[in-house]
């Protein structure tokens, strides 16, 4: 499948322009040239081989482009090979080296538990087993203090014996070494003489954070990827450039930033999150230019869907998250991911209930309806049961679907068992997945005191557009944002991403009498860093430098990140200190509703985020062209049938056009309920509104 779409050619363009996303079912690739012309390809992913995907919509973007592999000036890559090496438990033989006393970090981890009330079900078993943790003598004291010197002949036999047990690559995490970091950095190179070809991941570069389970968890997952992900990189950078790319790949980092493909190979922890957090940034970065800052996105692909928010223009990222149940302590686009996607399979239980997902008929075999073997009824082959999707359109401009695979499947596996007809089984395998994500919605808004009414609701993914109004509905919402090609946002979000580099470091200190001139110092050595790293991927001396820090009340477990106000030289204001101080105690009012008058308040850590200037890629802002009608059919809408237009979407222009409708494109469906009308915005994004009245 490929599209254009004409940009203005008095813009400045950096050239051929390149990013491709690798998803569980497709793979989507997006070309700007250096016209503004946006060339768009989806083909089937490669579970196998991740790469073979990535090197087919390469070239297919290529052919139908009509632009050579040497003319690409960035390349970009959201990759899943991170998640998967985790969900599918494909992970390193990995070894932990720590203090006397400390190897059993792992298994200890945090009071938290993911069931409180579930005595039953295990916990996720560390990466690390027991027999593989082995202790070192030597202890740095909280506050940088050497305690006890470093032993190094137990690091020596340490490292025989980690050696013996076969492993592949080594995590070291020492007590306060985010403070002191000298007795890790000397076992690393202990173990570079004695284990030479072993990766090794030492915390302080990793995690430098109080809190020495999450600071052990990142680091073992971080060391667990580095075979897997490093070689891939690799290997993929080889490949790539054997085909005439003359750029280095970038890749997308969960935090939601691009770091070349040799930064991200050793941190390939900060890849956990790299696909979702493209579509995120995409779609803040298209609702701003249509206009719309306050966001709740939803990426409906496949296999899942990726629910994130957007307020004032900018994605929410947390500083810590989980990943298949191991914690990850590093920053990252705060995305809810939901096994709910086009392929998501629907079956019942033996209580007669209705479930959907999250297991997902994936690319192969896919839905019933794609007729290459599948016989699980999906979420796709209900939409197809319900005239959403017809066997007269082909998914990817390829793919021609079978009504009657998908109405079968649907009657065996769920009509009969409910005991329905197949109309009413493929209506509940919708409602109950619009629950689902409308439920995990109200999770990212109403539960942290956003209302999802002043937001607009952006409907990504090949399968988010035909479940947005809907889902608006759901929640009280007035408008849904319907990209240009919402089922390759996450390609293009890549072509919108700046390069960024977040880096951090704790610094407990009692807010009352600390002063700028304590803090000066610790900022200006992470701004250093940052601009180093921003000088590796060709940034130097440009970009932009935020600085924030963590604030808590006295004896609180946990933290708020607040925005420390810095001038262009990156030196505090005056009052910075008591700014913080009031920024921290409103975000807490907003956060948990009460505030403590009389508990002092610490600074527990400084962060910085380092961005290079984002690109500028020019989007069409819409045309007045009347929509042409293609016909009309039956397709079900709200609970009963609706005589609704079919639309191509090229023919969408500024006026509004009213539903019930049904607004075709190559890779997605828009369903316009009735009383929605849909329109074209700036940005080449359809806006859909609800009538109010």
């Amino acid at each position: 499948m490929s599209h254009e779409r004409d940009g203005d050619p008095n813009t400045a363009t950096s050239g051929v322009r390149v990013g491709i996303d690798v998803g569980g079912t497709f793979t989507d690739a997006v070309l700007v040239d250096d016209t503004g012309q946006l060339h768009i390809a989806k083909v089937e992913s490669t579970p196998a081989d991740i790469s073979e995907g990535f090197l087919s919509g390469l070239q297919v973007l290529s052919g139908r482009s009509g632009r050579g592999l040497d003319e690409i000036n960035f390349l970009a890559h959201g990759t899943t090979v991170a998640t998967n090496a985790l969900v599918q438990n494909r992970l390193a033989r990995v070894g932990l080296i720590t203090n006397r006393g400390f190897r059993d970090i792992l298994e200890i981890g945090t009071q938290q538990r993911r069931h409180i009330y579930d005595l039953w079900t295990p916990e996720a078993k560390p990466i690390v087993p027991r027999d593989r943790c082995v202790e070192v003598d030597g202890r740095i004291g909280p506050q940088g203090e050497e305690i006890t010197p470093l032993d190094e002949p137990s690091v020596i036999e340490a490292a025989r014996y980690l050696a013996s047990s076969g492993v592949e690559a080594i995590a070291v995490v020492l007590l306060f070494s985010f403070v002191q970091p000298s007795h890790e950095q000397r076992i690393r190179d202990i173990l570079a003489s004695e284990l030479p070809g072993i990766p090794v991941t030492i915390s302080s570069d990793v995690a430098p954070e109080i809190r020495e389970f999450l600071r052990a968890s990142t680091t073992v997952v971080n060391a667990s990827l580095l075979p897997l992900v490093g070689s891939y990189v690799t290997d993929l950078a080889a490949a790539v450039a054997t085909r005439g790319v003359k750029v280095p790949v970038h890749l997308m980092r969960s935090n939601g930033g691009l770091a070349a493909a040799k930064a991200a190979a050793e941190l390939p922890v900060s890849l956990v999150t790299s696909g979702p957090a493209a579509g995120v940034v995409g779609a803040a970065r298209l609702g701003a230019v249509a206009g719309e800052l306050d966001l709740m996105t939803f990426d409906m692909g496949g296999t899942t869907a990726d629910l994130a928010v957007v307020t004032a223009g900018d994605p929410h990222v947390r500083w810590a998250g989980e990943q298949n149940g191991h914690r990850v302590n590093l920053p990252q686009v705060d995305v809810l991911c939901v096994g709910a996607g086009g392929g998501s399979i629907a079956h019942v239980d033996a209580f007669g209930a209705l479930h959907v997902g999250p297991e997902s008929a994936g690319a192969v075999p896919g839905p019933a309806a794609y007729a290459r073997g599948g016989e699980s009824p999906t979420v796709t082959d209900a939409h197809v049961v319900l005239g959403t999707l017809t066997a007269q359109r082909t998914l990817g401009g390829e793919l021609k679907l079978d009504p009657d695979a998908a109405a079968e499947a649907v009657r065996q596996r769920v009509a009969l068992p409910m005991g329905v007809g197949v109309e009413e089984a493929a209506t509940a395998i919708i409602r109950v997945t619009d629950a689902n994500m409308a439920s995990s919605l109200r999770m990212i808004s109403v539960a942290r005191g956003l209302d999802p009414r002043a937001m607009t609701l952006v409907a990504l993914g090949g399968a988010g557009p035909m479940h947005g109004c809907s889902l608006a509905e759901e929640l009280d919402m007035a408008k849904v944002l319907v990209p240009a090609f919402p089922g390759v946002t996450a390609a293009l979000g890549l072509l919108l991403t700046a390069v960024r580099h977040d880096l951090g470091r704790s610094w407990v200190r009692a807010t009352a009498h600390l002063t700028n001139d304590e803090i000066q110092p610790q900022l200006d050595a992470l701004a250093a860093k940052a601009r180093e790293l921003l000088a590796q991927s060709g940034h130097e001396n440009l970009g932009t430098l935020t600085f924030n820090a963590d604030m808590r009340y006295s004896g609180q477990a946990y933290s708020l990140t607040i925005p420390l106000r810095v001038d262009v030289n990156g030196r505090l204001q005056d009052d910075a200190i008591r700014e913080v101080e009031s920024a921290f105690i409103e975000g807490h009012r907003a956060a948990y509703d009460y505030v403590l008058d009389d508990t002092p308040m610490e600074l527990v850590a400084l962060r910085i985020t380092a961005s290079a200037p984002e690109e500028p890629i020019v989007f069409g802002s819409g045309s007045s062209v009347p929509s042409e009608p293609m016909g009309r059919r039956r397709v079900w809408m709200r609970g009963e049938w609706q005589d609704a237009v079919i639309l191509d979407r090229s023919a969408i222009g500024v006026e509004p056009v009213s539903g019930p409708a049904v607004i075709e494109q190559e890779d997605t469906t828009t369903l316009v309920f009735p009383d929605w009308t849909a329109r074209l915005v700036p940005g080449g994004s359809m806006l859909l509104e609800r009538l109010v009245g």
